[in-house]
């Protein structure tokens, strides 16, 4: 290439290089025109988050309508040998593991349970065949739950293998082992509490007045064989909320501010008393603006026929048909004044005696069961109010 080629092909190249400088500086020119743009529209939202108090709301929340979001990989890829990310995706997934609650569910325990059969029947089987017996015979001298009475030298990673297989979570052989030795053993107590029971578990609580119980010791001086949650549970006397104007108000608030179907969340912001229950009852029923709670209208009523005879008794089903009314409202409605299966003329003295009978029967616990027993068309609000009217004007004590 001779010296002239040279000199031009540098000054050509010279020339590309400033040009190429120029570009660069116009597209940088560019970007920080747009990050400025991007800075002014983020000032107000910004503004907006720092005026926002906040709020523990101590769980998740649930928005109607939402879609859980999704990342570009998913947990499979990440975790692929040949992943990039494999590393730190096995590292949270091992912290995921021991950190998440997955409740066993009644499959789970029923699976657990048939885990530790066939272990025991395993071991069981071994033992006879060593000693040479026969394994059918000698179990048939035993109880029926005898495959689920030993505890000692039972394979907790065949048997966490077993109830991993039908389960929806892995489950870990510590995590069957506390499950069944703590909990699902046949040596427990999982029957209903009677009144005795409960009152002996109190007095023993009431001994350690303020300082803290120990379950445990609870347990062994009750001696019904209940496990210690059990007790805590039934021994633990919690505070009744009451609603009151403030009360009222902090729940009008949070559900304003959580919706309708958080109620968990909701109830912590109400009180630490309050149930979710209670929260989502007490709303539902007496504060919700759109309830209506004057008289039922006629065209009200007439919803109220055509509704049950779409959806029958489903009371939740009939009151979406009907708007401002609960489902408790239109099932009273319902069973008091609109269903025309119920009886509404006079008490007649057959009748008087036939429910006087049923309640020396069985008592006042449920009015339900004596409108049903009774069988005449009366309505349970009927026959409590029958029953109050006769106590009154005869002072009859009922039992």
């Amino acid at each position: 290439m001779s010296q002239t080629n040279c000199t031009e092909v540098v000054r050509e190249a010279i020339q590309a290089n400033k040009d190429h400088q120029h570009a660069l500086k116009v597209y940088t020119e560019r970007l920080e025109a747009e990050l400025q743009t991007v800075d002014k529209l983020l000032e107000p939202a910004d503004a907006n988050l720092d005026g926002e108090p906040d709020i523990d709301v101590g769980g998740s929340i649930i928005i109607p309508g939402s879609v859980k979001a999704s990342g570009l990989l998913t947990p499979s890829e990440l975790l692929s040998e040949d992943s990039p990310f494999y590393e730190e995706a096995a590292r949270r997934s091992r912290y995921l593991s021991l950190t998440e609650v997955h409740p066993m569910t009644k499959k789970d325990l029923e699976a657990l349970r048939e885990a530790v059969r066939t272990e025991n029947y395993r071991m069981h089987a071994l033992d006879a065949q060593r000693k040479g017996n026969p394994v059918f015979t000698s179990l048939s001298n035993q109880p029926s739950n005898y495959l689920e009475l030993n505890k000692e030298g039972l394979d907790w990673d065949r048997i966490a293998e077993k109830v991993s297989s039908s389960s929806m979570y892995t489950r870990t052989p510590r995590e069957c082992e506390i499950r069944w030795l703590g909990d699902q053993h046949p040596c427990f107590n999982h029957g209903p509490w009677t009144q005795d029971e409960t009152t002996r578990l109190k007095g023993l609580v009431a001994e350690y007045g303020n300082e803290q119980v120990d379950w445990e010791v609870v347990v062994d001086k009750l001696g019904t064989h209940r496990t210690p949650l059990d007790c805590m549970i039934h021994g633990t006397t919690r505070k009744i909320h009451l609603w009151t104007p403030d009360s009222d108000e902090r729940l009008l608030k949070a559900v304003a501010t959580f919706g309708h179907d958080n109620w968990s969340v909701v109830a912590c912001q109400v009180s630490e008393d309050a149930t979710p229950s209670q929260c989502q009852n007490r709303y539902q029923r007496t504060l919700d603006p759109t309830l209506k709670h004057k008289a039922w209208s006629d065209e009200e009523d007439s919803r109220l026929r055509l509704a049950v005879q779409a959806y029958g008794t489903s009371w939740v089903n009939v009151a979406s048909a009907i708007p401002g009314r609960h489902n408790d409202q239109c099932r009273d409605r319902w069973n008091d004044i609109i269903n025309p299966a119920i009886t509404k003329g006079k008490w007649t003295e057959e009748e008087d005696q036939d429910l006087l009978a049923i309640i020396q029967q069985i008592g006042t616990s449920s009015w339900k069961e004596i409108s049903n027993r009774l069988g005449s068309g009366r309505t349970d609000s009927m026959v409590t109010f029958i029953a109050s009217e006769a106590y009154v004007s005869c002072s009859f004590i009922l039992l």
